[in-house]
């Protein structure tokens, strides 16, 4: 392991930038997330060199100040690889997204035992939305109206 080197920060409109081991970090403000209201920063690496991707823990990792400096010192050092932390984020971003899958088709699931029990199917309601959006904002109405016993207007 590479001895941990202070990151000298310079401040770019609110963010801090450093350079070390041929890296680039950006420690940026997030949204207050505690009780307290306390600031919590969030870090940005850009490797300058054999990798161009950015790496960021936006919205998975947040610091303090003393933390995300920290954070970045590792990194710099060699403590912490981007490779394993981008494996990991990557990890995490695939488990979010089975997740998300599953939750839609469950609820696809459902939706379409609804259209089942009315005797249609996907195919049917898209051609019957299609159809019903060609009838344009008068005929939406003089359905609506027929639909609430109004009859079909006067004169047709």
């Amino acid at each position: 392991m590479a001895k941990q080197k202070e990151i000298k920060f310079q401040d770019r409109h609110g963010d801090l930038r450093g350079r070390q081991n041929g890296m680039e970090f950006w420690i940026r403000k997030g949204e207050p997330q505690t009780k307290s209201g306390e600031q919590r920063y969030f870090v940005a690496i850009y490797p300058v060199s054999n990798n161009p991707r950015q790496i960021s823990a936006l919205s998975r990792q947040d610091f303090d100040l003393a933390g995300a400096k920290e954070f970045c010192k590792k990194i710099a050092a060699g403590e912490i690889k981007l490779e394993d932390l981008q494996a990991a984020y990557d990890a995490e971003d695939a488990a979010k997204e089975q997740a998300a899958i599953r939750e839609v088709t469950e609820r696809a699931k459902k939706f379409h035992a609804r259209l089942d029990a009315m005797g249609l199917k996907y195919r049917d309601l898209l051609e019957l939305e299609v159809l019903a959006h060609s009838l344009g904002d008068m005929g939406h109405n003089i359905l609506l109206g027929y639909e609430r016993g109004e009859g079909w207007p006067s004169g047709t």
